[in-house]
C-alpha cells in the first residue's frame, strides 16, 4: 500500500482582518491629502478666484487640452505602423477611441483607459497582445516627452532650487527619464545581443521578465517620432494649466509652469484619490506656492483643470453612447 500524497494547499486568501486593514490604509491615504489641503486653503476664497478665470481663458484651456488628444492619436497612429499595422485608423476614429479610451480613465485612472483603447484597435494589429505593447510603448514616449520639457524647464529657470521636495520631484523626473530610455531602446539591444536576455535582464526582480517580452518595433524610427510629438503633446497640456493661470497670476510665467506641472503629474502618476482629486491640489498648493503663488489660487487652477479632464472624460462617454446608439464600428481585415 502506497502513502498518500498529501495535495498541495490553496493559496491562502486575505482573512477579513487584513482585507479591513488594506481598506482603511487605501482611505487614510485618501483623506490625508484632503485633509492638508483643508488647513491651506479658504474655500470661499477658492470660489472667487476660479470665478476671476473667465469663460475665455476656460475655453482656450479646454481647446489645449483637447489638443493633447488630437495630437496623441497621431502619435498613437505612428506607433501601430511602428509596430506593424497593414492598415490604420483614420484621425477622426482615432479620436473617437482616445475619447472613449478618456472617459474609462476616470476610474480607475489610466490603466482602464489604457486596456479599452488597446482592445478597441487590436483588428489592425497581428495581435491583441502587439495592441497592448503599442499602448505601453506609446505611454513610455509620452513620459519621455514629459521629461525632456520638464529638464529644459530646469535649464532655464532659476527657481525651485532650494526646495527639497522640489529637488526630490526633479531627481524623480530625470529617473523617470531614464527608465524610460531602458525600456524603449532596451528590445533593440536585445535582438542584437540577446544573451544579454538570460545573462542579466532574467536576473532582475519582479520587472526583469516583463522587459525581456517586450519587442521591438520595426525600426527606431516611430519610437523616436513618437516621442518628439510627445513633446507637443505634454506641452499644450502645460499650456492649458498656464492659460488657467494666467488671469490669477500673471507674474507665473510659461516655463515656471513647465517645471512645476511635470513634477505634479509625478507626484499623481499613482494616484491615491479617485482622479488624483485631494492629491493633486496638494501638489499645486505646495509648488506653486514656491513661486507665490497663493494657497486659494493654486487650488483653483488644479479644481478647473480637473474640471477640464472630467469635461473631456464627459465628451468621452458622449462619443460612446452615440457609437452604440448608431452602431458605429471599424470595419477592416483583421492584420497578418
Amino acid at each position: 500500500m502506497t502513502a498518500a500524497v498529501p495535495s498541495e494547499s490553496p493559496p491562502s486568501s486575505p482573512t477579513p482582518v487584513r482585507r479591513w486593514a488594506g481598506r482603511l490604509l487605501r482611505l487614510l491615504l485618501a483623506i490625508l491629502p484632503l485633509w492638508w489641503l483643508s488647513t491651506k486653503v479658504a474655500w470661499g476664497d477658492v470660489w472667487l478666484s476660479a470665478r476671476r478665470v473667465g469663460f475665455a481663458s476656460m475655453s482656450a484651456s479646454f481647446v489645449a487640452a483637447f489638443a493633447s488628444y488630437l495630437f496623441g492619436c497621431i502619435r498613437w497612429r505612428i506607433m501601430m505602423r511602428a509596430y506593424g499595422a497593414r492598415e490604420v485608423p483614420s484621425v477622426l476614429t482615432m479620436l473617437r477611441h482616445n475619447l472613449i479610451g478618456g472617459y474609462f480613465n476616470v476610474l480607475p485612472s489610466g490603466v482602464a483607459g489604457d486596456a479599452v483603447r488597446g482592445h478597441r484597435v487590436q483588428q489592425y494589429l497581428p495581435s491583441l497582445a502587439t495592441s497592448y505593447t503599442v499602448i505601453f510603448v506609446e505611454r513610455i514616449t509620452g513620459l519621455l516627452g514629459l521629461c525632456v520639457i520638464a529638464g529644459a524647464a530646469i535649464l532655464l529657470s532659476n527657481e525651485l532650487h532650494a526646495d527639497t521636495v522640489a529637488l526630490t520631484l526633479e531627481l524623480g523626473l530625470l529617473g523617470a527619464f531614464g527608465l524610460s530610455l531602458v525600456v524603449l531602446f532596451l528590445p533593440y539591444v536585445l535582438l542584437k545581443r540577446p544573451a544579454l536576455r538570460d545573462r542579466w535582464l532574467m536576473k532582475v526582480p519582479v520587472v526583469g521578465e516583463l522587459l525581456a517580452k517586450i519587442p521591438p518595433a520595426r525600426s527606431l524610427r516611430g519610437p523616436l517620432l513618437a516621442t518628439l510629438l510627445s513633446v507637443l503633446t505634454q506641452g499644450v497640456v502645460i499650456l492649458s494649466v498656464a492659460l488657467l493661470l494666467r488671469p490669477l497670476a500673471p507674474s507665473v510665467s510659461f516655463v515656471t509652469c513647465a517645471r512645476i506641472v511635470p513634477a505634479v503629474i509625478l507626484f499623481t502618476y499613482v494616484p491615491l484619490t479617485p482622479g488624483g482629486l485631494g492629491q493633486r491640489e496638494a501638489a499645486f498648493v505646495y509648488l506653486f506656492g514656491l513661486v507665490g503663488v497663493s494657497a486659494s489660487i493654486a487650488t483653483a487652477t488644479s479644481l478647473l483643470f480637473f474640471g477640464i479632464g472630467m469635461a473631456l472624460a464627459g465628451l468621452g462617454g458622449l462619443t460612446l453612447l452615440l457609437e452604440r446608439t448608431f452602431s458605429i464600428e471599424d470595419r477592416v481585415e483583421k492584420a497578418t
